[in-house]
């Protein structure tokens, strides 16, 4: 089995290409779910955001107020100290589990399928730092897009405006950058049909 790291920017497919996958017997390690659990009500995670951001960026139900801490950390792109403390508090968690999950299918003898999938957003970025790809991954696969798609795609998915969208492709890796890195470009510019056309042929072909 392949540990494959598979990113792309905001907009780019990643939720829909897992599914595809899923449906293929192939399951996903999501990060982005992973961060979503160690912010939960009553976390040590949320409890630090808190400390570091402020009060208001919690609901009154005890969750997370992402929307206030997605505005307040991109509001000015050119001020990147915000995004570094949400990442210095956040991803060691989220490194953590994604290690552990990862762990229990490598000891699950009834997962067979030829690749586990990890999907981390914001893989190249912290490869650019490091200047390697994590240890623990075989190999990296991007879904790859132009701008007009990934803005278009994200304001219908998650209600924020252009110009927030515009902010965080901003702050994010180039498309050139990812797919420097990439072992497999997935192009996702066209209709479901393709995709799927992508799929079938990379897995009749490993």
């Amino acid at each position: 089995m392949k540990i494959i790291g598979l990113t792309g920017g905001i907009g780019s497919g990643k939720s829909t290409f897992c599914a595809l996958m899923a449906e293929r017997g192939i399951e996903t390690v999501d990060t982005d779910q992973i961060a979503r659990e160690v912010v939960a009500p009553g976390t040590m995670g949320l409890q630090q955001v808190l400390a570091e951001f402020g009060q208001a960026m919690q609901n009154s139900d005890g969750s997370l107020n992402r929307a206030a801490l997605r505005e307040d950390i991109f509001t000015n792109p050119a001020d990147e100290v915000p995004r570094k403390k949400l990442e210095g508090i956040l991803h060691p968690l989220i490194q953590a589990e994604t290690q552990r999950q990862i762990w229990a299918y490598q000891q699950d003898a009834t997962y067979q399928a030829p690749y586990l999938l990890v999907a981390i957003p914001l893989l190249v970025e912290g490869i650019l730092k490091t200047g390697q790809k994590p240890s623990y991954l075989d190999e990296i696969w991007v879904l790859d897009c132009d701008e007009a798609t990934q803005i278009a795609r994200a304001r219908q998915r998650d209600g924020v405006t252009q110009q927030q969208i515009e902010a965080i492709i901003a702050s994010q890796a180039t498309r050139a950058q990812r797919r420097t890195w990439a072992d497999w470009v997935i192009h996702n510019d066209a209709d479901l049909t393709n995709l799927k056309q992508q799929i079938n042929a990379r897995l009749t072909n490993p």
